[in-house]
């Protein structure tokens, strides 16, 4: 659509943005609800902690692949259809799976048809955020992934709630109704890109008039990488790798930390996993706030790269930290589950180091290779990040807890993941307009 024909009219990217929070809101809530549903459905069945965990990496890799499979159709059959259609999938295998009495059921309706609807709530509602925003990309993405730290303090809470009070059945069917509700009704105030709605990216005027500018004042298209082109260019894998790296640390970290305090160090459920949601509320502050500072900090620098790259660094650096902090001071504090302090305090701060680089890596994935084709690039992205890292965590941290006895192995290996992926972010050099599209 050219610009002459996209009308002016009321700026629909804020709506959206809210319409996408309340999306990843009812999803993370499931996934922020597995480190309660270890504990509970280990407790409950009988089965070992490697047979639970294996379901929450089945369901990873659905999503992973669907977020893939999601970036090709949502085009065609729009925004409102594709997360309504999900919506149905994901609540229904959810509600499937409270009637498993073995584990290979539970990992085909939570694992497989669950993690199936799951595959359009994150990479393809953050890539349809990012094409509404030229201007303030960092405040709608931040505010968007806030809502998933929302998830991750009200899913543990709940979970616990349902599980101790009722079963983990229950849970399950609680969670299915009020996902598939909440998804359907939020798809309907969604719109993929805003020219399917006659209007601009916020800031895109302003954008065009700079770029003109530095072309000596000669009008050139808006910069994208075309995403055949993109999988050939080692910025894409560079970008890969850090996800997988710190989807598969994450997974450890933070999906079995509850498990890990409780099993392993004595602590009594209930109030670890109060502390535990302290993640959650953390999250939210860190991921509003480092949208805003990300802003700033490309006006600064002059450069969205440049500023994206500080941040992450410093994010999984911190995150590195945090983990090596988990598996000494607060084993070595616990006292056998008396002194909580050392786990209070790796709530907090991982709490907003992990808020920090969860926005910032899709917006960095979005300027990296343009608006236009985010969505296919960013699914493929999330397809190796999520489909292996967060599938291989949770089993190998389930399985290695199994075979060992502790979490203490798991734990280092999602130290060192942390370091991998601070080393990637820094090795990411964004494509040129020439290298692309060649002399114009």
């Amino acid at each position: 659509m050219s610009d002459n024909a996209i009308q002016t009219k009321k700026f629909s990217g804020w709506s959206v943005t809210i319409a996408a929070m309340v999306i990843v809101f009812c999803h993370m809530t499931i996934r922020g609800s597995f480190a309660t549903l270890i504990n509970g459905m280990v407790a409950a069945t009988g089965w070992s902690t490697g047979a639970v965990s294996a379901g929450s990496s089945l369901f990873m890799v659905m999503y992973g692949l669907f977020a893939f499979f999601v970036g090709t159709y949502i085009g065609k059959l729009g925004s409102r259809k594709t997360y309504t259609i999900h919506g149905i999938i994901m609540g229904v295998g959810l509600f499937l799976c409270s009637y498993s009495k073995e584990p290979w059921q539970y990992w085909l309706f939570y694992g497989v048809i669950a993690g199936i609807g799951s595959g359009a709530f994150w990479a393809p509602v953050t890539s349809m955020v990012r094409q509404w925003f030229m201007d303030k990309l960092g405040l709608a993405m931040g505010l968007t992934t806030a809502a998933a730290g929302a998830a991750m303090a009200a899913g543990p809470l709940l979970s616990m709630l349902l599980i101790s009070k009722l079963s983990w059945q229950i849970m399950m069917r609680v969670f299915g109704v009020i996902l598939l509700v909440g998804i359907c009704i939020a798809a309907q105030f969604t719109i993929m890109k805003p020219e399917d709605a006659g209007q601009k990216p916020l800031g895109y005027d302003n954008f065009m008039a700079k770029m003109a500018a530095a072309g000596g004042g000669q009008k050139k298209d808006e910069f994208y990488v075309p995403f055949k082109w993109a999988t050939k260019h080692k910025a894409f894998w560079m970008l890969a790798l850090l996800w997988f790296f710190s989807n598969f640390a994450e997974f450890i970290v933070f999906s079995h930390a509850i498990n890990y305090v409780t099993k392993d160090l004595g602590y009594a459920k209930g109030p670890a996993t109060y502390i535990y949601c302290m993640i959650g509320l953390l999250f939210i502050v860190s991921a509003i706030g480092t949208g805003g500072y990300v802003d700033k900090l490309t006006k600064k620098l002059g450069d969205p790269m440049k500023a994206r790259k500080k941040t992450l660094t410093f994010s999984y650096i911190s995150c590195a930290i945090m983990a090596a902090w988990l598996n000494y001071i607060v084993r070595l504090t616990a006292n056998g589950g008396a002194s909580m302090w050392a786990f209070a305090v790796y709530a907090v701060v991982y709490g907003f180091v992990y808020g920090i680089y969860i926005p910032t890596v899709a917006g960095f994935v979005g300027v990296t290779f343009g608006r236009k084709e985010m969505p296919a690039c960013w699914g493929m992205i999330s397809l190796i990040g999520m489909a292996g890292g967060a599938g291989l965590g949770p089993y190998i941290a389930g399985a290695l807890r199994d075979a060992t006895g502790s979490y203490f192995v798991a734990i280092w290996l999602a130290t060192a993941f942390y370091v991998v992926a601070a080393v990637f972010v820094n090795l990411v050099q964004q494509p040129t307009r020439e290298e692309v599209w060649g002399k114009q």
